[in-house]
Order: C-alpha cells, then structure tokens, then sequence
C-alpha cells in the first residue's frame, strides 16, 4: 500500500495547487485500486487524481470531519493523486492507495463499462441508466417533458420485461417482453411531465444486466 502523510502551515509554504500538501506519483499496474483521503486542521481539502502524463485532472472536495474513500479502475501506467487543504490555518492532509477489496464496486464498475460499450457514444440531450438484478427492479431517471426515442439493452436471460411511467405514475410504454440476444429494443415514449421510471423483470431466468437511454426525438 502506498501512503503519504504531509503536513502544512500558514508560512509561505503553504500548500496550493501547483505544491499540494500531499502527493503521490506512481506507476501502476493494470486493476482496482482504493484511494483514501483526510485531512485535519481546516474545514476540508481537494483530492485531485491525474492519469498519465497529461491526463484530465479528476477533482474531488471532501470534508476534514470524515475519510474519503474513491474506488479507482487503472489501466496500468503512471498515475499522480494530491490533496490540497483549504488555506488559511495550519493542515494537515494525507493519502493512502492500495488494492480494492470491495467487490461491489468492482463488479459496478463492471456493469457500467459493459452498459457504455452497449449504448456506444453519448447524444445530445439524452438521458441513460443501467442497473442488474435477479428479481424486478426499478430504476427512476430525470427527464423534461417531451418526445423520446427508447433504446433498451438486456443480458443473462432469454428474455426480461420492460414497462415504463411518468413519476407521476402515468404509464408511456405498457408492459413488454424484450428478448436479451444483444439487439436493440426501441420504442417512442412521450412523456407528459417529469421523470421517468423503469421497471424491469428477469422472469425465472438467470440475473440481468440492463442498459437504457432516452434519447430526444
């Protein structure tokens, strides 16, 4: 496990974001990896993560009165991870990295790259989900009053059922039944007022993985 423990104070030695309090910079191999931020002395502070060289930095605010915990997916390679204080009183920040050890969130993370590989590239202005079970479930989704195109993806049984409502409890896609061979379901929804809720149902099949999106028609 990798740890860095820094402290600060109020000299011209204060830590910014150019000189964080604490910093890691590691080269790691490919996996699921647990970061773990905390600070003391001030109200909060900024963990920020960059991938390789010239990654996009990845900012997260956290509170010094609890630990903050990120799960962290890395492709292998260099990765740099800082925590900054909020300035104006003496702090103190730290970091830890170290192997995952919750399989929840590694088997999420799972669902959501398989969820982005079946519903491809964003669309302007469209709404997506994805959520698994063995049992119905229910996933609720904001979305502005209008016209949509419903795209649908299932896996694990033959086929799952698929009905969809308003939050208002309006129905705008009576109950279905979808086949899970890796075709797209589509179907036009219009929605009268906010929101909208899915309900979706494996049947006596093997546990599902569901994607979907509403897509602006």
């Amino acid at each position: 496990m990798a740890r860095l423990l820094a402290a600060s104070s109020t000299d011209p030695g204060m830590p910014s974001e150019a000189e964080p309090a604490g910093k890691l910079s590691l080269v790691l191999a490919p996996g699921d990896y647990t970061v773990t931020g905390a600070c003391a002395g001030v109200y909060g502070a900024k963990m920020t993560l960059v991938r390789g060289d010239e990654g996009v930095p990845e900012a997260t605010d956290f509170k010094c009165d609890a630990t903050l915990e990120r799960y962290l997916r890395h492709t292998g390679g260099p990765i740099t991870i800082s925590a900054v204080p909020a300035s104006g009183r003496p702090a103190a920040a730290g970091l830890t990295l170290g192997p995952n050890t919750d399989p929840q969130m590694s088997a999420l993370e799972d669902l959501g790259e398989w969820a982005s590989q079946q519903l491809k590239s964003e669309l302007p202005g469209e709404v997506r989900g994805f959520t698994a079970s063995d049992s119905p479930t229910g996933f609720g989704t904001s979305a502005e009053p209008g016209t949509y195109e419903l795209q649908f993806i299932c896996d694990g049984p033959p086929r799952a059922g698929l009905s969809v409502s308003t939050w208002a409890g309006a129905e705008v896609l009576a109950p279905v039944q979808v086949d899970c061979n890796g075709d797209t379901f589509k179907a036009t929804v219009q929605l009268a007022t906010e929101g909208a809720d899915f309900k979706m149902d494996p049947g006596s099949g093997p546990a599902a993985r569901y994607a979907f999106r509403l897509v602006p028609s």
